[in-house]
């Protein structure tokens, strides 16, 4: 299986990021960073290639191949150009605006993208049918996120958007959409939607500890930076090796 080892070296790439970028950061940790990040693409490929049909593990059993699946594929590379906007803001100041907005551009793609591979890819109930229930719920609790994010900014989530107050409620009312609606596809008894599901927990975790360090008083510390990558590679490693489990 081709995407275990490549799955294992992009963890240890992760970790050697995170003691880069405590302890010495610069250039040595940005190079790091891309590669950590490469490594979850990677990931996600090689389990496209263990989940082609001439594959076969007796073990666990002929996968067939789903083309749905390529969707979290672009969901990784979108989630890649994220980050590095996101970064590109502290090299040029001048421009951080601009790449604040791509970044986060990019990240709702990422969630757009997952969500649309969780559509296609599982059904949405334990009784194994499609019910729009998993899809009303998941609205609501995405309104719930948007109103917390326009209304309830400095008293609820203790951080001030400025004008980045609507692409902050956009995004978070897709990513709770999304991470709703996957812990609906891992109730049926998939491993790829629990895996899904559990990955986009952590991103949901990963993005509201970063939304305090870029937004919040006092956050922006090295603990919250390493628990924020931590969460955030978790969540990007789990859903690569979703794709390996999808029917």
């Amino acid at each position: 299986m081709l995407h275990i080892p490549v799955l294992v070296l992009g963890a240890a790439a992760t970790v050697a990021f995170l003691i880069l970028r405590v302890k010495k950061g610069g250039l040595s940790a940005a190079v790091m960073k891309v590669i950590a990040s490469v490594m979850f693409v990677l990931t996600g490929l090689a389990a496209v290639i263990d989940s082609l049909p001439l594959y076969y593990a007796p073990f666990l059993g002929h996968f067939r191949f789903n083309s749905w699946a390529m969707l979290y594929i672009a969901g990784l590379v979108c989630a890649i150009l994220g980050d590095l906007f996101l970064d590109l803001k502290y090299v040029y100041i001048e421009d951080s605006d601009k790449h604040t907005f791509l970044g986060f551009g990019f990240f709702i793609a990422t969630q757009v993208f997952y969500f649309m591979g969780a559509f296609n890819c599982f059904k949405w109930c334990p009784q194994g049918t499609y019910d729009y229930k998993a899809i009303y719920v998941s609205l609501i609790v995405a309104a719930i996120f948007v109103l917390a994010a326009v209304f309830g900014e400095k008293k609820i989530l203790k951080v001030k958007f400025g004008k980045f107050k609507a692409i902050s409620a956009v995004y978070s009312g897709i990513l709770s959409f999304t991470t709703v609606f996957t812990i609906f596809c891992a109730m049926t008894g998939s491993t790829a939607g629990l895996l899904m599901a559990i990955g986009e927990v952590a991103f949901l975790i990963s993005d509201l500890i970063l939304s305090g360090t870029y937004f919040g008083v006092g956050k922006n510390t090295k603990k919250h930076v390493i628990w924020n990558h931590l969460f955030y590679y978790a969540a990007q490693f789990l859903i690569a090796t979703a794709i390996f489990y999808i029917k």
